[in-house]
């Protein structure tokens, strides 16, 4: 009888090994994982201990619960709570009594007695673990034909238990390495997919979204750095409601900002950090970091985790948040650092997307600007006459090359209702659309005064006309203007019955006068006013007020208007061409009529500049009596 009963233990012994074998290879195949196969392993340990019935109870670190994966007979238990130093003295014990448990489990027992009130399968608990790491509970009922389990009954038991933790453990395993496979599949699929995003509200919004999805998070921001103002701005926010307050106070949490100056304290550690300080922290060190944010409830989370985002060049452009990473079941559990270099990565990924979606962006209104400009440059050599009228005993010759493709300076020959001739230069401060654009104001505000309607009979004081002229176009260009924008202009009125010139200076260059003789004159160095535009009528006496003056032409006389991108051109040297060389060239020049002098002048500045790129707008205007 007793060889029967050991011939018949180790056949059931052998059978078992042979299953437990068959089992660690469909595991290990990648067939099965251990919620599957439980029943089976708990089968085989009830058959060959001879137990009347059992369970296995699984515990997950991030959860505070002990759940029953398989049962013979089957019950419906909900899951048992249990401590940290509940889980040491399990650790502490190769099997326990729950007759007669240790006395530190007892309270843990009576605790959950309601749950454990199963004699057919809560007799025996032996603790399942692999290198003092707690994996859950073997547990038996009552044995078959004896009380207890003889000695090397118990050395078996402990063989399946570790048997079973070593299938725990490795299906635990693959789980994590083919979630991490999983998630690394994202993260190489998100990559193209936020590149390819031109518009940066999509890029911004995609960016979170797919942070959420692949750290298995509830909650998700994006806050891009204000670098001059050292802010946060909240760009995209998931999901969209959470940032949604009935508190005055918290309104306007949409159009969050977070001062990052204000956090200067070291708030490294995970409990001590606040939401606002670790997005200080990870702008400052340029890494990932992790809150509880149980103190605030700047993003709605309870777990947070921020890392940078980060441009080609190294700079921060700004933080991208996740919260509340959920485990199976719902539960909310830390962020691993695992997750920590993932974020990092997929960080990474989203800043050369976000700054794709920028550069297009900056690409587009470049676009933008430069048909504007083209259009504005096209508007504006409509406003520089082509070819400039003849008038009857002179000569007039005119250039203009702006420095960029629309430029400020102006130029024009005007004959008048009266019978004379009005030729103005001006040069408007900057370069650009603005520049243009008050230059194009200034033009038609001295079409508009050169245009009035005077009474035939009333004699003209022409002086008296051009200072009333002045103020009116100073007043004109200071409310059309932004701060720093005027235009120094020069105005002279030629009657050419008598050859008398009447000039106005607002701030400009004076003219060169080549006499006939060979003496040079500067008109209006003496007499001049304010460029206009830069105060305001009521200022302009008390600083410098406009004037006038008159002149006489006589025959052989060059008068030369200009701009400042003459006389300042520089050359490779950081030589100016200055008035001294204007004018030997004037004097060269002046026996030729004004064509000529105008060309001969242009050349000998684009000779001295050689090289250098050019300073300025270049503009002359050249008149010759005959």
């Amino acid at each position: 009888m007793q060889l029967s009963t050991a011939e018949e233990t180790i056949q059931r012994l052998i059978f078992s090994l042979s299953e437990l074998e068959h089992l660690g290879q469909t595991l290990i195949s990648g067939r099965s994982n251990f919620n599957i196969s439980s029943k089976t392993y708990l089968r085989i340990t009830l058959g060959t201990l001879q137990v009347t019935g059992g369970a296995i109870l699984c515990y997950q670190s991030t959860d505070d619960f002990l759940n029953i994966t398989a049962s013979t007979p089957e019950v419906d238990v909900p899951p048992i709570e249990i401590e940290p130093d509940e889980i040491t003295s399990l650790l502490e014990c190769s099997f326990v009594d729950l007759d007669n448990p240790p006395d530190d489990l007892q309270a843990f027992i009576d605790r959950n007695s309601e749950s454990l009130n199963c004699n057919s399968i809560h007799h025996l608990w032996v603790p399942l673990k692999i290198q003092e790491e707690f994996l859950g509970i073997l547990s038996l009922g009552k044995f078959l034909g004896r009380s207890k389990l003889e000695e090397w009954e118990q050395e078996l038991l402990t063989i399946l238990a570790h048997q079973i933790s070593i299938a725990i453990a490795y299906s635990r395993n693959e789980e994590r390495i083919q979630s991490e496979k999983f998630r690394l599949f994202m993260l190489a699929e998100s990559a193209p997919q936020i590149c390819q995003l031109l518009q940066p509200e999509d890029a911004a919004e995609q960016v979170v979204h797919q942070a959420v999805a692949l750290l298995d998070a509830n909650v998700g921001a994006l806050m891009f750095m204000q670098p001059e103002e050292q802010n946060l701005e909240l760009r995209y926010v998931f999901p969209p409601d959470i940032m949604d307050s009935e508190d005055e106070e918290n309104e306007n949490k949409s159009n969050l900002l977070v001062p990052l100056n204000g956090s200067e304290n070291d708030t490294s550690e995970l409990q001590s950090a606040t939401s606002v300080e670790m997005l200080a922290n990870v702008v400052k060190e340029g890494r990932t970091h992790q809150c509880s944010s149980k103190a605030d409830d700047l993003f709605g989370g309870r777990n947070l985790m921020a890392g940078p985002i980060q441009g080609r060049d190294g700079d921060i452009l700004g933080v991208l948040v996740v919260g509340d990473k959920e485990e199976r079941g719902g539960s909310i559990a830390d962020f691993t650092f695992e997750d920590e270099t993932l974020l990092d990565s997929f960080a990474k990924q989203a800043g050369v997307a976000i700054e794709n979606a920028h550069l297009h962006q900056e690409a587009l209104e470049a676009r933008q600007l430069q048909a504007e400009m083209e259009e504005a440059r096209k508007i504006q050599a409509n406003l520089i006459p082509e070819k400039l009228p003849e008038i009857p005993g002179y000569e007039v010759a005119g250039y203009y090359e702006p420095r960029g493709p629309v430029g400020g300076d102006y130029f024009d020959c005007i004959e008048l209702a009266t019978g004379g001739w009005g030729l103005a230069i001006a040069d408007v401060s900057g370069k650009g659309m603005q520049a243009a654009l008050l230059m194009a104001t200034l033009r038609a505000g001295l079409l508009s005064e050169l245009s009035r309607v005077r009474a035939e009979n009333k004699p003209i004081d022409m002086k008296s006309e051009l200072l009333d002229m002045a103020m009116i176009l100073n007043s004109l260009l200071y409310v059309s203007g932004t701060e720093e924008k005027y235009a120094t202009f020069f105005y002279c009125h030629l009657n050419p019955d008598t050859d008398t010139i009447t000039t106005l200076n607002g701030g400009h260059n004076p003219p060169l006068i080549v006499k006939s003789s060979g003496d040079i004159v500067w008109l209006g160095e003496e007499v001049g006013g304010l460029p206009l535009g830069m105060f305001p009528n009521d200022m302009v006496p008390l600083i410098a007020k406009y004037e006038a003056e008159q002149i006489k032409m006589e025959s052989g006389d060059v008068i030369i208007f200009y701009t400042d991108g003459v006389t300042e051109t520089v050359n490779l040297d950081d030589e100016f061409y200055d008035e001294e060389r204007l004018e030997q060239v004037a004097i060269d020049s002046c026996k030729n009529d004004a064509a000529y002098i105008c060309n001969n002048i242009h050349q000998s500045v684009i000779d001295f500049q050689g090289d250098a790129d050019q300073f300025d707008d270049l503009t002359m205007l050249v008149l010759r009596k005959q």
